[in-house]
């Protein structure tokens, strides 16, 4: 049986090891497995970085190497250090609310904050190792396990109730109607010292594709060990799912795939993605650690093709130096380009630059990259699986290539237009290029056009739209349950993707009932709040009022919905504590407040900072529908420390008026400016918080 391949071990070495020439690195020379123990458990940042995802980053990158080095000499003391640095972080672990285990700490880039998390891909990044240890032993070299079969076992046990059971049980796997999979966040928080969760629904978005991969990958390996038909079925889901997200380039034969994609309902606000869509702009390594999982996968015999690898190394030749240029990254729009040192095997040229890096610097985890690259992979050279030799076993998932240099992204969310609650879908997409967007509906084999959805114009930036479709056939004007297709074509460039229109099972409507017709709500916070409130990190506090002994001190975000399906014409108007923070030139977002729309817009006005604004002087406008939070625009309203009176006037649809302290804000764009509200929306920041609301009052028109 051939060796397992490592996930970013020999990733994480090239990145370390291209430094200045030195005595290259040589795979005779065996280092001590203990000194590599002790030296990864010296790691500074393990005793700093808490015990949550951060933690988790910081351990792994230590993880694999004792497996690599077992697998490239042979010698199982390698395997009894890996224990040992293992059982240090799985000491780190401790239960959630619902009794599941977990790392949990800080949020990734929160820290010092007051709750806690444990995260989808910390538990799986420090679960790979264990999983695939687990192999080894009970698979790959059976004569181990009179010494180490108990501890794997152990590792199975509680790899399958960490990566397995408890995201299942906390429903933080989505599949959508065609079968794809994915999985977003917990929209809860940990409150240790109450051992309780707090609700953060603001976190629920769909987790960065990495992440998916990543806890997939394990269950990858835990069906290697184990057969499970479950674990087998969800890898093909969440790895097919990329297959179909590809951009393909066909004038070079290549793929290109973006950091995050939207999948779920969570993923949208109004007629942007919750979150940016593209090729990471500085972060290389992602890619290779995807690469890597998808070798893998393909070893196993699942997904992949090997024209598939032969297409990805393609597209990592493309990014490599030349001309006089250094590397780029995956669709060339910066120079963040690494090697994927994964396709080794599969290429001679990525091959000989895996070595000539190793070679760069003779260090012990370069010696047993090279070990590894010498004894495993130059072992195992060409397409063959490693896993699955006899390719009539293989079960690959064929979807169509389609081009994504002009259509970056085109999803539609969610897949399935449910007739009995009047849901319509939105047919999601973001572009590259300028020119006239159009969206077609198809027959279900993308065979028969039955008609035009909607026609766009769309400029040449990197604009999101995404109109609904709520299931009529353009060819007929009914809505007749079945599958179709859907098609955007932009500068002679289609993309596809199904769309099924279904009867669906009835939903109540939750929540209050529209406010009606010269109706409304005032809000002092001094007694008990109006039950439309939503409140999210936030308390009625004394620290700071305006007219009586309360405000609303704002550390996430509060929401109070007055509509549901349709903007109504109503007057706003609250007063926001401004505590003068000062940034300069620097670049920081402060607190925000405003307005959702039914398309689900927000429209903001918010304390921002950049180089190219004025920041310290004036308070920015933005819509989320324009490009998410990445297009503010100065208002014109001149900041003021204290109190400041803020109304949003939608009563004439056709003549909106926003003002701040009287002054009306400026240089709206009608595209952007909405003409009613759902609902009003108060935010945080990561500076110049927290906010203090007070005063608030929601009228709607006669």
């Amino acid at each position: 049986m051939h060796a397992a391949r490592p996930r970013l071990s020999v990733v994480i070495t090239l990145l370390v090891a291209i430094v200045a020439p030195a005595v290259a690195a040589t795979p005779t020379t065996q280092p001590d497995p203990r000194k590599i123990l002790r030296d990864a458990l010296a790691n500074g940042q393990l005793r700093i970085s808490g015990t949550g995802e951060q933690f988790c980053w910081h351990a792994a990158s230590s993880a694999s190497v004792f497996l690599d080095a077992y697998e490239a000499y042979g010698n199982p003391e390698w395997l009894a250090a890996a224990t040992e640095y293992y059982a240090f972080y799985i000491a780190k672990l401790q239960k959630d609310p619902d009794g599941y285990e977990g790392w949990i700490g800080d949020p990734i880039g929160s820290e010092g904050r007051q709750l806690s998390t444990d995260a989808v891909v910390g538990d799986a990044i420090l679960c790979e190792p264990l999983a695939r240890f687990a192999w080894i032993v009970l698979k790959k070299d059976p004569h181990l396990q009179a010494r180490f079969g108990a501890v794997a076992e152990q590792y199975v046990r509680l790899v399958t109730r960490i990566c397995w059971e408890k995201w299942n049980h906390r429903g933080c796997y989505y599949q959508d109607a065609s079968g794809w999979g994915s999985y977003h966040t917990y929209p809860k928080l940990v409150d240790l010292e109450a051992n309780a969760w707090v609700d953060a629904p603001s976190r629920l978005i769909s987790d960065n594709l990495n992440k998916h991969y990543a806890i997939t990958h394990v269950l990858l390996r835990l069906w290697r060990i184990t057969d499970n038909e479950q674990y087998k079925q969800r890898v093909k889901a969440v790895y097919g799912r990329a297959k179909t997200m590809w951009r393909y380039y066909p004038e070079d034969d290549r793929i290109v795939w973006n950091f995050w994609m939207p999948h779920g309902p969570y993923d949208m606000n109004g007629r942007a993605p919750a979150s940016w869509v593209a090729v990471h702009p500085s972060r290389a390594g992602y890619q290779a650690g995807e690469v890597a999982d998808w070798v893998e996968v393909y070893d196993s015999g699942l997904v992949f093709t090997a024209e598939d690898l032969r297409r990805i190394v393609r597209t990592n030749h493309w990014m490599m130096p030349a001309g006089g240029r250094g590397w780029r990254n995956a669709d060339g729009t910066t120079d963040a380009g690494t090697l994927w040192g994964a396709l080794a095997r599969f290429d001679d040229g990525i091959l000989a630059e895996v070595e000539r890096q190793l070679n760069a610097q003779d260090t012990d985890r370069n010696r047993i990259a090279m070990a590894y690259l010498k004894n495993v992979t130059e072992k195992n050279l060409g397409f063959q699986r490693l896993y699955c030799p006899d390719e009539s076993k293989a079960e690959t998932v064929d979807v169509p290539l389609q081009p994504g240099r002009n259509i970056v992204m085109s999803v539609i969310i969610p897949d399935s237009v449910e007739l009995v609650n009047d849901a319509p879908v939105q047919l999601a997409c973001q572009t590259r290029t300028a020119g006239e967007l159009q969206i077609d509906l198809l027959d279900e084999a993308g065979q028969v056009v039955l008609g035009r959805l909607h026609t766009i114009q769309v400029g040449d930036g990197a604009p999101y739209n995404a109109p609904f479709f709520d299931g009529t056939n353009p060819a007929t004007g009914e809505k007749t349950p079945g599958r179709y297709t859907v098609r955007w074509t932009l500068g002679g460039e289609s993309r596809t993707q199904p769309v099924y229109v279904v009867q669906g099972v009835r939903r109540e409507r939750t929540g209050p009932a529209d406010l009606a017709a010269g109706e409304r709500i005032l809000e002092r916070f001094e007694g008990e709040l109006d039950a439309r409130w939503r409140l999210e990190q936030c308390e009625v506090t004394t620290e700071k009022a305006r007219s009586g002994k309360h405000s609303l001190k704002v550390d996430s975000q509060a929401v109070l919905t007055f509509g549901r399906t349709a903007d109504l014409p109503v007057r706003i108007t609250l007063y926001v504590w401004d505590a003068g923070a000062k940034k300069g030139t620097g670049s920081a977002n402060g607190p925000g407040w405003g307005v959702a729309t039914a398309l689900g817009d927000t429209f903001a006005v918010r304390q921002m900072w950049r180089p190219y604004l004025a920041g310290d002087r004036e308070y920015m406008w933005l819509n989320t529908g324009e490009n998410q939070w990445f297009n503010p625009h100065p208002s014109g309203v001149v900041r003021k420390e204290g109190w400041n009176k803020w109304v949003f006037d939608f009563t004439n649809p056709d003549a909106v008026r926003i003002t701040g302290n009287d002054q009306p804000v400026q240089r709206l764009l009608p595209a952007f400016t909405p003409g009613g509200a759902v609902a009003l929306q108060l935010f945080a920041g990561d500076s110049g918080g927290p906010l203090y609301v007070d005063d608030v009052l929601v009228e709607r028109r006669r």
